[in-house]
């Protein structure tokens, strides 16, 4: 590889020498970067992924997903519900003739009382928008209090454990994962240890997250247990992050570098749009964390960490409408984070009238009280109804 390699670099420096004078100009093009992604193995699944991991939800082109295989990154998620499945089919296309080169993840939505049947035909649906006979992790969705109002009981449900059986048997699954962003993340996570067969856990985690997560971490490592993480640029003010930068280093790189830092995490899975994103979060891993990307989180820290809500609940016993503030805060990062408004009005637009957070501009907020990271809920909320109504 390295001797191809030297040698379309040879040529291709040099036919542009050649071609300068031609040109009119002396400048030489240089060659596309090297891959430089690094892998890790997801516990006992024996997997060798890549440190960054393509989150798949917003991806509309297959040929940006080729992209980021060619730069090196081979853990691929996605999930049955997002966008109605347009993400599946989407990389289902752009897999074609590349799948035995990646690690491929979906997700499933079974519930309490979702029986087998129902599960195995969902998965049948999937793959087929795959376009493959079988994924290597198939993962049980937002498990947690505020997903939908169940949590572990969807965990307690034995049509789930036999329909992954069956799956497994028939070779449509490998592996076994359970992901989760809720306030009751923690309990949740300790029970899949202590009490289910799965494979790999998909956590939220950043630099502003729960730090007790890292001693999670390292005992689902210690039981062989893979992990990966998502939401890992807190609140990814995505839209206000060029200022933030250090030299050639940029906050999503610090945060990915920091994130990474963490030997008992196997990948970081972020969402791509672009393919100026493939390149920036691939070159996150080209060195270690250092002084330099402290700084940024520190400064990021420092302007957003009372804009960021941690979804961890504390305050909604508080709220007299009973409102999902941890939600509706998710939603409206979608939008104005992430870029993605027509996720983030999809998903607000789910809620019952009486339920938005129109009315939080005649409350007297006691929520503000129980916040334990002081966010002006109030005057977010308020701000994320006039963005997603």
């Amino acid at each position: 590889m390295t001797e191809r390699w030297g040698r379309r670099r040879f040529l291709k420096t040099g036919l542009a020498a050649a071609a300068a004078p031609v040109l009119g100009t002396t400048w030489l093009q240089r060659p596309p970067p090297e891959p430089i992604m690094r892998y890790r193995t997801l516990g006992r699944t024996g997997l060798k992924v890549s440190e960054i991991g393509f989150g798949g939800y917003p991806i509309r082109d297959p040929e940006l997903l080729r992209y980021a295989i060619e730069r090196g990154i081979n853990y691929i998620d996605t999930s049955d519900d997002y966008r109605g499945g347009a993400s599946e089919e989407t990389i289902g296309r752009g897999l074609r003739g590349l799948r035995d080169q990646v690690v491929l993840a979906t997700k499933w939505h079974p519930w309490a009382r979702t029986k087998k049947a129902e599960m195995l035909a969902g998965l049948d649906q999937s793959l087929r928008r795959l376009q493959t006979d079988h994924v290597d992790i198939l993962q049980v969705h937002q498990v947690g209090k505020r997903s939908g109002g169940e949590s572990i009981e969807r965990l307690e449900n034995q049509d789930l454990w036999s329909a992954y059986e069956t799956a497994k048997q028939a070779g449509k699954v490998r592996f076994v994962g359970i992901t989760g962003h809720d306030g009751d993340l923690m309990q949740v996570m300790r029970y899949v240890l202590d009490h289910t067969p799965a494979d790999m856990i998909l956590n939220r985690y950043s630099f502003l997250d729960y730090p007790e997560q890292k001693a999670l971490f390292a005992e689902a490592k210690r039981r062989g247990i893979g992990v990966a993480v998502m939401k890992t640029l807190a609140g990814a003010k995505g839209q206000r992050l060029d200022p933030w930068r250090r030299g050639d280093a940029t906050f999503q790189q610090a945060a990915l570098r920091w994130t990474l830092s963490n030997p008992n995490i196997a990948v970081a899975v972020i969402s791509i749009s672009s393919r100026s994103q493939v390149d920036e979060y691939v070159g996150a891993v080209a060195r270690a964390f250092n002084s330099t990307d402290q700084a940024l989180l520190d400064r990021y820290a420092a302007r957003y960490s009372q804009e960021y809500c941690r979804l961890c609940n504390a305050c909604e016993p508080a709220c007299p409408a009973a409102l999902p503030i941890a939600d509706t805060l998710r939603f409206a990062m979608y939008a104005e984070d992430y870029g993605d408004l027509e996720r983030g009005r999809a998903a607000y637009a789910k809620l019952a009238p009486e339920r938005r957070a129109a009315v939080c501009a005649t409350c007297a907020a006691p929520c503000l009280h129980a916040c334990p990271y002081k966010l002006d809920i109030r005057t977010l909320m308020g701000r994320a109804d006039r963005l997603l109504a």
